[in-house]
């Protein structure tokens, strides 16, 4: 399935953006707390937003300071990215070579993209490769996704590589030398009012979270990361 206009459409993801933008501060506030830094504060600091569909995850790293550059397949996703946007757009895919220099980035952010991937360990180096501070990333939990999305009618069927938090964790400790991984289970709750999608609080759930959340410190002695 491409993921042009039938697929957003479908989703009614400009319906989400509130949510969205909520659940990434309290991903970002959770990576802070794991990496001993603020990430909150983008000031002087660069981001990676991979998969960034109509730009809400790039928007909100924009405005908490960083000089954002975003990435997605979808030419459709990213016309509407680039309306409230302001930093560079391209159309990539994160499992090939990533046009940037290694090390281009303080943060880099792959929010509800890994699942859709046939090859994510290649995304991993690809993203690693591209940063020099910490690598934050959210996808579905295995264990609940199917179950838990057909009976609230959100099944997604191109999820075609969602896997336990575990596995998450091998997988990217096999791509990176850091010593600081954390990968953890939540439940983000959210409710639908009147078309629009709400994000009003998060839960951490061990193994039974909806959403794996992971972070991996990454940073170079010369490349500060968080403060």
């Amino acid at each position: 399935m491409q993921f042009e206009k039938d697929y957003f459409e479908g989703k009614g993801y400009m319906h989400k953006e509130r949510a969205i933008k909520r659940h990434v501060f309290e991903v970002l506030k959770w990576a802070s707390k794991v990496v001993g830094g603020n990430l909150l504060d983008g000031s002087e600091r660069t981001a990676l937003d991979i998969g960034c569909a109509y730009g809400y995850t790039s928007t909100s790293l924009e405005e908490l300071g960083y000089e954002t550059c975003s990435i997605d397949v979808s030419k459709w996703a990213l016309q509407h990215a680039k309306r409230i946007m302001r930093g560079d757009l391209l159309i990539c895919d994160a499992q090939t070579q990533l046009p940037f220099k290694n090390r281009s980035f303080d943060i880099v952010t792959c929010f509800d993209v890994l699942e859709h991937l046939k090859y994510p360990e290649k995304a991993f180096r690809q993203m690693l490769e591209t940063c020099c501070g910490t690598l934050v990333c959210t996808t579905p939990n295995r264990a609940v996704d199917r179950p838990v999305r057909k009976i609230t009618r959100d099944y997604d069927e191109t999820h075609i590589n969602t896997r336990y938090a575990s596995d998450w964790e091998r997988s990217l400790m096999n791509a990176t030398h850091s010593k600081l991984i954390k990968v953890d289970t939540f439940l983000d709750l959210s409710a639908k009012l009147t078309g629009q999608r709400f994000f009003f609080r998060s839960l951490r759930l061990p193994k039974f979270g909806l959403t794996v959340r992971i972070a991996a410190c990454v940073g170079h002695a010369n490349c500060p990361s968080v403060r």
